[in-house]
């Protein structure tokens, strides 16, 4: 009659071994599934991307961005985007708009204004553009926003995601010179609750395999079924 020997084999522990990096990789998996549902969940899924705590300041008549793709930033994952500015003085009527690149290059011709190239603690990093006052308010620039918000205090734009290059102008909504705050962008990526919870269950039966792993051939060690 066959018996199952006690005492470590070269088998387990390997198994165990083989167990204890699965188990690993299985808390990172979940780890990294929670993250990404617990981001999902908080502020309508919208994640900041960094951007806020930078204040942005021109004498000029406009601070606008250089040129970029959303829909090609973090390999297409954005969904919407959502910018968000607090101009210095709560009591200004401000406006922040969204344009195609070739568009807001061409409603900005001939107006003195900024473009911001990088930030950082110590300040912008930016290219001054000579001209004078903007033709057109920006809030009356009728077929040229692809999203846009203006009024008093702090303004929010929402915009879905588009193929294209887009840029971003901040400005006083009556076009006097003088612009000054903190810019917030934040994304949301509609995948980001889906893969969490995908990471999290294949954590989860991960993790239970590599516990067998392990505690299977110690019961066997010991003499136990």
């Amino acid at each position: 009659m066959h018996t199952k020997s006690a005492g470590w084999t070269g088998g387990r522990v390997a198994s165990v071994i083989v167990g204890a990096l699965l188990a690993l990789l299985a808390l990172t998996l979940v780890g990294a599934g929670g993250t990404a549902v617990y981001y999902a969940s908080q502020d309508d899924g919208y994640i900041d991307l960094g951007t806020s705590r930078y204040e942005h300041r021109t004498d000029t008549y406009a601070m606008a961005t250089e040129a970029w793709r959303a829909d090609k930033q973090m390999g297409g994952l954005y969904d919407d985007l959502r910018v968000t500015f607090e101009p210095d003085k709560g009591a200004d009527q401000v406006f922040i708009g969204l344009a195609g690149a070739e568009e807001l290059r061409r409603y900005l011709d001939g107006v003195e204004y900024v473009t911001i190239h990088d930030s950082s603690d110590k300040g912008d990093t930016q290219s001054t553009h000579k001209g004078a006052a903007p033709r057109t308010l920006p809030g009356t620039a009728e077929n040229l926003w692809s999203a846009q918000a203006d009024g008093k205090g702090v303004q929010t734009l929402n915009w879905p995601v588009k193929p294209g290059e887009v840029g971003l102008v901040a400005m006083n909504a009556d076009g006097s010179r003088g612009v000054a705050g903190h810019v917030t962008v934040a994304a949301k990526i509609g995948v980001l609750s889906g893969t969490g919870i995908a990471l999290l269950v294949v954590g989860v039966l991960v993790l239970v395999g590599s516990l067998l792993m392990i505690v299977r051939p110690i019961r066997r060690a010991r003499g136990r079924a």
